[in-house]
């Protein structure tokens, strides 16, 4: 069975979406539930931690790319921090590097996305 636990943490200028576990066929369908809230109510600023996902398969890289395509038609943005492991490899040979915005973790993220003028703190 494929276990991925995903924690939407809401701050006022954007969201950050903490992934453990696996994002595969299976799981995808969650990871998209939780971020149909934020994404409907135009909380278009999201960072997907990643740094405790385990596995990730194509079916995972579409909802990561769906994500990114319904941020920016909204005007929005989404970071992925913390990439390894099996992530960074499909990222890699598929050269989608390139379209997302990849950090070493969340507080670089919102390092690059606001320039240091905000905080997960509430």
């Amino acid at each position: 069975m494929t276990r991925l636990s995903v924690t939407v943490n809401d701050h006022p200028h954007f969201s950050v979406v903490s992934l453990n576990g696996d994002l595969d066929k299976i799981s995808a369908p969650r990871l998209e539930e939780a971020l149909a809230e934020p994404l409907t109510r135009r909380h278009v600023r999201i960072i997907i931690d990643t740094a405790k996902l385990d596995f990730c398969d194509s079916t995972g890289i579409w909802t990561l790319l769906a994500t990114l395509r319904r941020a920016y038609e909204q005007n929005g943005w989404m970071r992925l921090a913390g990439v390894h492991g099996v992530l960074e490899r499909l990222l890699e040979l598929t050269r989608l590097t390139e379209a997302f915005p990849i950090d070493r973790d969340v507080d670089e993220s919102l390092l690059r996305a606001f320039g240091g003028s905000v905080s997960t703190s509430r």
